[in-house]
């Protein structure tokens, strides 16, 4: 005969309502103090962590002996009692009856106090640390949320390729792969594989990543990173930059709403993100290169900004801002021209405030073929590579928009981090490809 014992999580305990009530627990000794006498162990699972105290006249000879040789991340079983005191972590103590130990841990390698480089090197057992756990279940709950929001609003998640035979950004660096003796690129952006699908379903979305190339060494930037890319059908600029408000701020809430206790542990107040709302700020362009100017730095209007203008645009700033119609010059070949202003298209960044840069990027797309054919041309780059890409401009030609957002850019904003690497399970950078 089989039986079953139901375990529970730390939560429960932690949420109160089970103060002198037996309880099966399961997890990983995060924590251990031993006495004469009695152990002291910091019981951790994914929900949580909470303290349990074994005493060597309430178990057997053999589970204390076991207790008093494990080592921390040592895998364990106990049956105990809640007890509520506040002089424990959390505020309860397990009183435990029954201690069984599952697997016997080696001397963890990683102490207080260590680098950061010797952290990154260990990742796969530093990601046991309750920092690292609270951002990956917020993790979860950021691409929980962006799915709920576009399914609410009548996408469709769709998928990709990752190789591909052109670029997708002027200006970033593409990853070149030898594919079966041919030259192709591991995309940077899946947005012109999704533009042909909403012509079958007019609103689609992926979350995938994206990879670029670039020899960048600052808190911002990874060569592998998760990109949310939205497209969709009968959309202007106008209407695009709703979507970007919206799609933020429900995911920003959601984290609030649903991820309390890891919010509250990892010290971020949860008003800075009930706080988004729309409508964001906004300004063009040319107003953020004359701020810049005046601000005192040497830019000239055509020049992308860069992070020390994202500075000055956002530093003393609270809410989110748009800033909109980039010159041409500066952004890619399918987006959609600016009447009012020739020299710009019809394109958005969206800057998270605070100095942490750029979250989105967006344009409404050009539904006009020999525009595009125009564009590529004084680019100097070739129109037959993308004869697969026009080909949707001729046969029922509609005009949408779509945006691309840097979710982890995006959660370091929200969890005041301080690298993007941070928020990521294996960060890839310009000098880090392991673990």
């Amino acid at each position: 005969m089989v039986i079953i014992v139901s375990y529970i999580q730390l939560r429960d305990i932690l949420e109160g309502g089970m103060d002198g009530k037996k309880v099966h627990l399961r997890g990983w000794v995060h924590r251990i103090r031993k006495q004469k006498k009695m152990v002291f162990v910091l019981l951790r699972d994914p929900s949580g962590v909470v303290q349990t105290i074994i005493k060597k006249d309430v178990v057997s000879e053999e589970e204390y002996a076991g207790a008093e040789k494990m080592l921390i991340e040592s895998l364990v079983s106990m049956v105990g009692t809640v007890k509520a005191d506040d002089r424990a972590e959390g505020g309860f103590e397990v009183q435990i009856e029954e201690f069984n130990i599952l697997h016997f841990a080696e001397e963890f390698p990683i102490t207080e106090n260590q680098s950061t480089e010797f952290l990154n090197d260990n990742r796969h057992l530093w990601m046991r640390s309750r920092k690292l756990t609270n951002v990956l279940k917020i993790r979860d709950e950021v691409f929980r949320s962006a799915r709920e929001y576009l399914r609410n609003e009548g996408f469709f998640e769709t998928t990709s390729p990752m190789f591909v035979s052109t670029m997708g950004e002027e200006g970033a660096d593409l990853f070149e792969v030898e594919y079966f003796g041919k030259k192709v690129y591991l995309t940077q952006t899946s947005q012109m594989h999704l533009e042909p699908q909403l012509f079958a379903m007019e609103k689609v979305f992926i979350l995938a990543p994206s990879f670029r190339a670039e020899k960048s060494r600052t808190r911002k930037h990874v060569t592998e990173f998760w990109h949310l890319e939205v497209e969709e059908a009968w959309c202007d600029h106008e209407g695009n930059l709703k979507r970007q408000e919206g799609l933020i701020s429900h995911m920003c809430h959601a984290i609030a709403d649903n991820r309390k206790p890891e919010l509250k542990e990892l010290g971020v107040d949860s008003d800075r993100l009930y706080s988004v709302k729309a409508p964001f700020d906004r300004m063009t362009y040319t107003d953020a290169i004359d701020i810049c100017q005046k601000a005192g730095l040497k830019i000239e209007w055509g020049q992308d900004l860069r992070t020390e203008a994202e500075h000055i645009l956002t530093d003393d700033r609270e809410e989110f801002l748009f800033v909109e119609y980039y010159p041409k010059a500066i952004k890619s070949f399918y987006m959609k021209d600016n009447e009012a202003d020739p020299r710009t298209y019809k394109n958005n960044d969206l800057l998270a405030p605070k100095g942490f840069g750029e979250m989105i990027g967006a344009s409404e797309r050009e539904s006009d073929y020999q525009k595009i054919i125009d564009n590529l041309n004084r680019i100097g780059d070739d129109p037959k590579k993308y004869e697969w890409y026009l080909d949707i401009r001729k046969y029922g030609s509609v005009p949408h928009s779509g945006f691309g957002v840097g979710v982890d850019r995006l959660m370091t904003w929200m969890l005041d981090l301080e690298h993007i690497r941070d928020c990521i399970p294996f960060p890839r950078t310009v000098s880090r490809i392991f673990p």
